[in-house]
């Protein structure tokens, strides 16, 4: 998409259609809308009160026939001023992008509201509008009369004027931001017979060339050399190869020996049949995506390859396919991890914390982390508890807790924290082994997050739960059903934030 700025006078911008946020508290006579008023007289008093409210989600659309050079004035719901932070804005950037796009607009300008800095403020739209475009539809044929916009424009208010340079440097970051959401969002909804975890790894690969990042995977004859028992048993019932993608970003100029090492770790399950404990058939097809946090660390990786934060960051993805056979692993086997614990297997399907726990423990041995964060759709408990709102939050060190809390709220997506005190483990110990990979009914999401707590031993960890955020069921005003790509802007956010705290 081209994306272009405007720092002349919005109603002379010759597109498709201009949008403007309308706020709960304004009026035709609100200076940021009297402009526009003035263009269309008469207009704007006719819908205001009735189909413009200002409420979140109101959507009109007036066609010009003078006074802007625009075709179409889009007046875009916005809420309460007070309210309407950076991710509304982006929520609300997109939703106007979908409404144009279906309208057969091509080319969109939307205004920047002057309450807001400029530059984050860019990102927002711009990171909105491509996301909020995504089509999930990868092998529908398209339609011959099927449009979409290829051209974006920001205009800016007369306050902004000064501001283009970094309003520039906002729209690149909303572009690194939302071409690495939407490969995560692809990687997730492709079907299993075509993201195998084989290529998951290729794919994987084929970024890190395009963006220079270092790119190692390993195969199953190199982890059993290793001695990846967990990570092996999920995907020994499967004809694909399960692999370890290990990612590498170091900043120019360094080996990143020095400072913070951020890990992080995402589980890349490519096919979840429960193994032999196998799945009910309602809705096994969107087991699919259950390398969704694999994909977010992909994804992520991508972005912080071109934002280049002067901070080290290793990527780790453990993908397998759960799936039963002759040779799959079974209830009641005991596994030899990576890092040497045993473990005896209670459930097959969960199989997630099993990937998890030998990638995890190398990320801790193989890379020096000094923090390691890991992104799972672990869970259906965590859906329960927070349902698709919110990922659930737990973690070992409460420094690093509040720092992904920041990143995930600056970011804007939203994290909910749940304890993970002591009495937790109790659940999960086991009469033959070290540890068994599932407790009892009670605490689900608490008791998985405990399990992979045993691996990370004294290193500040972070476990993001994403089951019930990394799917949508339906379409939103914002985003298509299917895949949200969640995390990966967290990722990238606190890998900025922590390089920023090393360098002040």
């Amino acid at each position: 998409m081209n994306v272009d700025i405007w720092t002349r006078d919005a109603r002379t911008l010759a597109t498709d259609a201009v949008a403007v946020f309308v706020f709960e508290e304004e009026t035709p006579a609100s200076p940021e809308l009297m402009p526009f008023d003035a263009a269309l007289p008469g207009l704007l008093p006719t819908v205001f009160g009735t189909e413009m409210r200002g409420k979140t989600g109101d959507i009109v659309t007036l066609h010009a026939t003078s006074g802007l050079e625009a075709k179409r004035l889009i007046l875009v719901g916005a809420g309460a001023r007070e309210k309407f932070d950076y991710r509304a804005l982006r929520q609300r950037s997109a939703q106007v992008a979908r409404v144009a796009a279906k309208k057969g607009v091509t080319s969109l300008g939307i205004v920047l509201r002057d309450h807001l800095d400029p530059m984050p403020a860019a990102a927002a739209i711009t990171d909105g509008v491509i996301t909020g475009l995504y089509d999930p539809a990868l092998y529908r044929k398209p339609k011959e009369d099927t449009t979409t916009i290829t051209s974006l424009t920001l205009c800016l208010t007369p306050a902004m004027s000064a501001a283009e340079a970094t309003v520039r440097q906002g729209v690149d970051r909303g572009i690194t931001l939302a071409e690495a959401v939407n490969f995560a969002r692809t990687l997730a909804q492709e079907p299993s017979n075509k993201l195998t975890p084989a290529e998951m790894a290729r794919r994987a690969q084929a970024m890190a060339e395009r963006e220079g990042l270092e790119c190692t995977i390993f195969g199953r004859d190199r982890m059993a050399e290793m001695g990846m028992g967990a990570l092996l048993a999920v995907g020994q019932g499967s004809a694909q190869e399960p692999q370890l993608i290990r990612l590498s970003y170091r900043p120019a100029g360094t080996n990143g020996d020095q400072g913070p090492r951020l890990a992080v770790v995402g589980k890349g399950i490519t096919f979840d049949t429960g193994g032999i404990c196998i799945k009910p058939r309602d809705a096994m097809w969107e087991m699919k995506y259950d390398m969704s946090g694999g994909a977010a660390v992909i994804g992520a990786m991508q972005a912080i390859a071109r934002l280049k934060p002067p901070m080290a960051v290793d990527g780790y993805v453990a993908a397998a396919e759960n799936m039963p056979s002759a040779t799959s692993y079974k209830p009641g086997d005991v596994l030899h991890s990576y890092d040497g614990k045993t473990i005896e297997v209670i459930d097959t399907d969960a199989e997630g914390r099993l990937v998890l726990c030998d990638a995890l423990a190398y990320a801790r041995k193989d890379g020096g982390a000094t923090h390691i964060l890991d992104l799972a759709t672990l869970t259906g408990a965590v859906m329960v508890a927070l349902g698709q709102e919110r990922a659930g939050l737990m973690g070992t060190d409460s420094a690093f807790i509040e720092s992904v809390k920041q990143a995930a709220a600056a970011a804007g997506e939203k994290v909910w924290p749940l304890p993970l005190d002591e009495e937790y483990g109790e659940l999960m110990k086991s009469d033959i082994a070290d540890i068994k990979n599932l407790g009892n009914r009670y605490a689900g999401s608490i008791t998985a997050a405990w399990f992979l707590r045993e691996f990370v031993e004294d290193v500040p960890w972070v476990h993001l739960d994403i089951a019930g955020v990394a799917w949508l069921d339906g379409d939103k005003p914002d985003m298509a059903k299917g895949p949200t790509g969640f995390g990966v802007r967290t990722v990238v956010q606190l890998a900025e934030q922590m390089a920023a705290a090393q360098v002040n």
